[in-house]
């Protein structure tokens, strides 16, 4: 019989298979080890970044979701956020006018999501929030200074939209070989806005004197324009009264050179008529008279007409027309002398 086919030779081969096997479970077991220890996850949520890091050098931005990398002992990745942030500060300032008062302001910020601008900012900032609030606490304390020495304080508390400008201006503002502080943050402005200017007690009473002047001057200039606007008023409606009175004063002299230029003309042809032939003048009154009787007809005359001039158109077109009597003539009477 050989050895090859006796019992301790299978026995030596069946045990040199199940160590083979264990030791391809070990293998993949050590292998499945290394990659659960040496792998990257990391959840991104919407408003963050992942900045994807590896041996100390940024090699991508993850956008919101999920990021895992199997076999990645060198790489991490940093969370950033790009969120809209706010800082609030409160600073005791001077103004131009050499008056100290409280300001609080507000600062509303937020990263730029751009890569590079994230990239460059890992690299000079970090990703901490507190270490960029730092820095820009710092520009905006500044900013807030020079701001304040460009506006009196009364200027500050009536034009709070021009002072959070100014200090808008200032933090976007480039120096000689310098960035702008936004810049040198990668941050960008959203908002600016003056909270709160508090000052002195005896400060505050002038103000509170200032604005009962003020509204005592702007009462008396309401006064002022309603006594202007009555006057006014008086005067166009004396103008009226007087273009009225002008008016029937014309009417009135019109009528009267009117009457007056009839009377005169009635004058004239009774004058002519008495000239030519008294008799022949009384004749014609009469025969009008007689003819009115015989037509039957009635006239109602005013007494106080002179129908002088109708006669003499009458007379020169042939027509009947009607003319008073003149008044009889009264002789005065000649005083009784006594002997």
């Amino acid at each position: 019989m050989s050895q090859g086919n006796s019992p301790s030779g299978k026995s030596k081969s069946g045990g040199g298979a199940r160590l083979s096997v264990l030791g391809v479970i070990l293998l993949i077991v050590v292998v499945v080890g290394i990659g659960l220890s040496t792998m990257k996850f990391a959840q991104i949520n919407e408003g963050e970044r992942g900045l994807i890091v590896t041996q100390g050098r940024v090699e991508g931005v993850q956008e919101p979701g999920i990021f895992f990398r199997p076999f990645a002992p060198f790489t991490n990745v940093e969370v950033v956020n790009i969120r809209r942030q706010t800082r609030t500060i409160a600073q005791n300032v001077a103004s131009s006018d050499k008056q100290l008062y409280d300001i609080d302001i507000q600062v509303d910020y937020s990263r730029i999501a751009t890569p590079e601008a994230l990239q460059s900012s890992y690299g000079e900032i970090g990703v901490d929030d507190s270490q960029l609030n730092a820095f820009l606490d710092g520009f905006i304390n500044d900013a807030l200074k020079s701001a304040s020495t460009q506006f009196t304080l009364d200027q500050a508390l009536s034009d709070r939209g021009g002072f959070a400008d100014r200090i808008r201006q200032f933090l976007t503002s480039k120096a000689e070989g310098q960035r702008s502080p936004v810049e040198q943050l990668y941050v960008r402005l959203e908002a600016v806005k003056v909270l709160d200017i508090k000052v002195g007690e005896q400060y505050a009473q002038l103000l509170a004197e200032k604005a009962n002047l003020e509204v005592q001057i702007e009462t008396e200039q309401k006064r002022r324009e309603q006594i202007q606007a009555q006057q006014s008023n008086n005067l166009f409606q004396a103008e009226q009264e007087a273009t009225v009175a002008l008016t029937r004063e014309r009417g009135q002299t019109a009528a009267a050179l009117e009457a007056a230029s009839r009377e005169s003309q009635v004058r004239a042809i009774q004058g002519r008529y008495w000239r030519e032939n008294p008799e022949l003048f009384e004749l014609r009154q009469r025969e009008l008279m007689v003819e009115m009787m015989q037509n039957g007809n009635m006239w109602f005359i005013d007494p106080n007409t002179d129908l002088t001039l109708l006669l003499n158109q009458m007379a020169g077109s042939g027509s009947a027309a009607v003319v008073p009597q003149p008044a009889p003539q009264t002789q005065p009477v000649a005083p009784e002398v006594t002997p």
